[in-house]
């Protein structure tokens, strides 16, 4: 059989990627090509510039060169939190006697939680088992094969908003793709990344990214729920622009240098090579504290939707950090489990030399593309 590859492109509030990869040897993959460009973006669920995409778009599909592969009419997009919603669903079927649980049971109860959980503003994006409860009141993830008079489950339904969805159909059409299909990026993230067994009660993924944040429970093999602000690591280079009344550029590079543990003398500081050559002295308590401050903002916001969205305590919870927004930030994710009280992991894709969490959106992307295109192949 050829060797599949896809197309993938993931959406950031700042940065858009694309990704031309297949299967590669011991669970790796066989990148083609990847690009990296920094964009308009969107804020607070609205593309700043939406008219530019289309060009972006096809800018990369051109220097990829992805027409040589003849067979490749298909392209896959991420659907990032701020544009997605989440819905838990309990549907049912009885199997009329006992008897083993095929594919087809299964695929009934999926069409019936997304018949069920139609809704007129968003496109249903994907149906996933948080568990399933048989007649015997076993629980399981693995059902088919499984001998049961009736099965329970309960799915997780995640949406796209419509706006969105036509948006990107609209961009795949003119590039001359014959379908697109879009993948949940918290919902690919989780089950990427998140061992199953962290998963088999509740776990806890943030992705700062640079213009906003998203917090997704994840459970089983779906998500409980989801939420998402506009927050990010921008911020925090904007915070430190106008503290120290620098550039955006300058305040980048300050944002650079700092270490969040370190706690200095009053008369310690950051050495900043600014625009035209000077050197500037930068307080260091200073700088990490306006730092500092807004983080401890988003572990307040974290905490918050972990009271709503959760009955768990949230010293109870595994918790999984990616994105660049902290955790390129010396000190970043430390200062955040300090400010939650809890341990936090990085979020990193398990690829050999690839296992940078600012990149865990676009692998993980790249990952359920490749599994959605196996699974269709048979």
């Amino acid at each position: 059989m050829k060797e599949k590859f896809v197309l993938v492109f993931d959406i950031g509030s700042s940065t858009l990627r694309a990704m031309y990869a297949g299967r590669g040897l011991n669970n790796t993959f066989n990148i083609k090509d990847y690009r990296e460009i920094e964009y308009d973006g969107f804020y607070q669920g609205e593309f700043i510039r939406s008219e530019k995409l289309s060009a972006i778009f096809e800018n990369i599909i051109s220097e990829f060169d992805v027409r040589e592969n003849k067979r490749l009419d298909k392209i896959y997009i991420g659907v990032p939190a701020e544009f997605s919603s989440v819905r838990l669903c309990d549907v049912s079927v009885n199997l009329g006697n006992r008897r083993k649980i095929r594919k087809a049971d299964i695929d009934s109860l999926y069409y019936a939680a997304s018949e069920k959980a139609k809704n007129p503003s968003a496109e249903v994006v994907s149906v996933n088992p948080i568990s399933f409860t048989l007649d015997d009141g076993r629980q399981t993830l693995q059902p088919i094969g499984e001998s049961a008079l009736s099965i329970n489950a309960n799915l997780s339904v995640v949406y796209a908003d419509k706006k969105y969805i036509e948006l990107f159909n609209s961009i795949v059409a003119g590039a001359d793709f014959a379908s697109v299909e879009y993948i949940s990026e918290p919902l690919a993230e989780s089950l990427f990344l998140i061992p199953p067994e962290k998963r088999e009660d509740l776990a806890l993924l943030i992705d700062v990214g640079d213009l906003t944040t998203s917090i997704a429970f994840a459970k089983g093999n779906g998500l409980q729920a989801l939420t998402s602000f506009s927050r990010g690591g921008g911020f925090i280079t904007n915070d430190l622009s106008m503290a120290f009344d620098l550039s955006m550029a300058d305040a980048d590079a300050l944002k650079r240098q700092i270490v969040l543990s370190l706690k200095g003398k009053q008369t310690d500081s950051y050495d900043l090579s600014v625009e035209g050559g000077k050197v500037i002295k930068i307080p260091m308590n200073t700088a990490n504290e306006v730092v500092g401050y807004r983080i401890d903002e988003l572990s307040e916001v974290i905490a918050k939707c972990v009271q709503m969205n959760t009955r768990q305590e949230l010293t109870y919870l595994p918790i999984y950090l990616t994105g660049a927004g902290i955790c390129k930030l010396s000190g970043g994710r430390d200062y955040l489990a300090k400010g939650l009280g809890r341990n936090i992991s990085y979020g990193q894709p398990p690829l050999p030399g690839k296992d940078k969490p600012e990149l865990a959106s676009i692998l993980s992307l790249v990952e359920a593309a490749l599994t959605s295109a196996e699974n269709a192949q048979g």
